[in-house]
């Protein structure tokens, strides 16, 4: 991966030789991807709500949507790890 930044002291700085429209392009879609799996995560606890409500908690569908969910959870940890949402 072509990295767009460097670690200085306390901040980071743009990476010699890299262009700050790619650096702001990445962060924008890191931005973008923590806003997407935040408003998905949502999602995915209102649809498993509605399905155990329904009594379908032991279905195909409900069991996909718990495993999304907990992939996504274990992707927000890791990210939460860097400090990033």
């Amino acid at each position: 991966m072509e990295r767009y930044t460097q670690r200085r002291e306390e901040t980071w700085a743009l990476a010699e030789g890299a262009e700050l429209s790619r650096a702001l392009d990445r962060l924008g879609r890191c931005e973008d991807l923590l806003s997407d799996l935040e408003r998905e995560q949502t999602e995915l606890a209102q649809k498993l709500e509605e399905l155990h409500l329904q009594g379908k908690n032991k279905t195909v569908q409900f069991k996909e949507l718990m495993a999304r969910k907990l992939v996504n959870q274990q992707l927000r940890l890791r990210l939460e790890q860097y400090r990033l949402p």
